[in-house]
């Protein structure tokens, strides 16, 4: 079981620690919660996600309380079915399918994303993947890999790196 306070601390201090802001970790989210996510978002929660929800719900930044930007980079789960559906909507009308299949968790606060996508058989692919908005075009032909890029690791693996 990764241990995800240290981890995040160790991201904070390595990723932000000149910004000026404290980190913003979330208590640890309720089972009841947990449970209820994959009827919300239509995906089965992964077991790395799940677990470190059941640590961190949530982790971000510290912001003023007038700053429009949202304090989140991993969002917690009070807020992920609107998170989900907020980014899918954004790549549904031209990649509908693609848009059901991904689960978008980390927020970049610029208009990108980051989550795991499951296959067409309902199996998670490997990775995380990165949805870049200004490399999308609205065009039903585009090509995926032209407006996604993939991480080869874990939320670990990720926040290590």
């Amino acid at each position: 079981m990764t241990a995800w306070a240290e981890l995040l601390i160790r991201h904070h201090a390595a990723a932000h620690a000149d910004s000026g802001y404290e980190p913003l970790f979330g208590d640890a989210a309720p089972l009841e919660r947990l449970d209820d996510l994959p009827f919300k978002i239509g995906l089965p929660l992964p077991l790395e996600l799940r677990d470190l929800y059941r640590s961190v719900d949530g982790y971000g930044l510290k912001m003023d309380a007038d700053s429009m930007l949202s304090p989140w980079l991993i969002v917690p789960t009070s807020e992920l079915a609107d998170f989900v559906s907020s980014c899918r909507s954004t790549i549904a009308d031209t990649h509908e399918n693609l848009s059901r299949r991904f689960l978008p968790f980390i927020d970049w606060a610029n208009g990108d994303s980051m989550g795991y996508i499951y296959d067409r058989n309902g199996n998670l692919t490997d990775g995380l993947h990165m949805f870049m908005h200004e490399l999308f075009r609205y065009d039903a032909d585009q090509d995926p890999d032209d407006f996604f890029r993939s991480f080869d690791g874990s939320i670990a693996d990720f926040l290590e790196s």
